[in-house]
């Protein structure tokens, strides 16, 4: 498995991050050489304090038995050099050199809008969240947010109640969910083909100072973010500020001037953030064609073998079991190639693991 044991192993301790593996990776490609070499041959090559978090790194944790522990916890994981990795969040500076991963690996590739806001949200936050996200779904974007109480959560189970994809950056590792409140829906963005990612290594608790460098990831592998109610110096506004950065467009949602809650999102729309009044004003801004109906997705043809396998069993409406049984393709495989058809209008999700063909 390549040198991705002593990746994951540098990468469990606490104070190794993104930037210093990126030095590491550029002085060693080979990092076997780092785990088996001297201190001396380190320090040809590297700073003295990476030296001395390399040598800890080393005496703390094990390669062997860190790559155990994300296969017993059934966690996959992508590196920068993946071709598989979310090219959006490759395009970032700052992208994370490994992605931990669990759930549909293809959620991470197709359009996307980042929608975040206020754990505390008013009654207003919360029916603008639900008719927004219905709306971006429904023309075609998957939604990625932090899964965290409040806007977050709303834009996840808004997105899975219209057969969305939804994608959750967690500022902890994949077995430790955060908020411990959201386990449930954290396994129902696993089932329905979405996927929760982070760049914690398994174990990682939710430490505060995880967050802002979280965000930073909601925002990468997006084409734009929406906030939705966030107060003058809420964290919230450390993703809309990361999308202004990597240059994708930012979006908020006006509220009352007198409401602490929207004073974060009027802010931002006073420094040029798009007003958005319906989801309209976000499809205009963003680099794709929204699907607002099937006549695009009839005139699409298929672009893999198991596109054309998929379609053809499709003659009917089909469970998932039946199309595995029939198209022999496994489960993982079967669901990737459902969402990328579901994304392009081939096929749709009629619920109760129901597929039927649209074109």
């Amino acid at each position: 498995m390549r040198n991705d044991k002593y990746l994951l192993a540098l990468n469990a301790h606490e104070k190794i991050g993104s930037q210093t593996l990126k030095k590491v990776l550029a002085a060693f490609p080979n990092l076997e050489e780092v785990w088996r070499g001297s201190e001396a041959s380190l320090a040809s090559r590297l700073d003295p304090k990476i030296v001395s978090l390399i040598i800890d790194a080393k005496k703390l944790y094990d390669p062997d038995r860190e790559l155990e522990k994300i296969i017993k916890n059934n966690i996959g994981y992508l590196t920068l050099t993946d071709r598989s990795y979310p090219p959006l969040l490759k395009e970032i500076y700052d992208a994370p050199v490994i992605l931990y991963i669990q759930g549909n690996a293809e959620a991470l590739k197709v359009n996307s809008l980042s929608v975040v806001g206020s754990r505390k949200y008013t009654i207003y936050g919360k029916r603008i969240v639900r008719e927004l996200v219905k709306s971006c779904v429904n023309g075609g974007l998957s939604i990625v947010s932090g899964l965290a109480l409040g806007i977050d959560g709303e834009a996840h189970r808004m997105a899975l109640e219209n057969n969305g994809v939804t994608v959750a950056v967690l500022g902890c590792g994949l077995d430790r969910i955060y908020p411990s409140s959201h386990q449930n829906l954290a396994y129902e963005i696993i089932e329905k083909s979405g996927a929760i990612v982070s760049e914690y290594s398994p174990g990682t608790p939710a430490l505060q100072f995880n967050f802002p460098a979280r965000n930073r990831i909601i925002a990468g592998l997006s084409l734009g973010t929406l906030v939705i109610e966030a107060g003058e110096k809420s964290g919230t506004l450390i993703t809309a500020e990361c999308a202004l950065e990597y240059n994708r467009e930012v979006f908020a949602v006006p509220g009352n001037i007198n409401n602490d809650s929207s004073r974060g999102t009027n802010i931002l729309i006073q420094k040029g953030a798009k007003l958005v009044l319906s989801a309209e004003d976000i499809f205009s801004e963003l680099p794709i064609e929204a699907k607002r109906s099937h006549i695009r997705a009839k005139e699409m043809m298929p672009e893999t073998e198991e596109e054309k396998i998929i379609l053809e069993i499709l003659k009917e409406e089909k469970l998932v079991d039946a199309i595995v049984a029939e198209s022999k393709m496994n489960i993982i495989a079967l669901n990737g190639a459902l969402t990328m058809m579901e994304m392009k209008g081939m096929v749709e999700n009629v619920g109760g693991g129901r597929y039927r063909r649209i074109m």
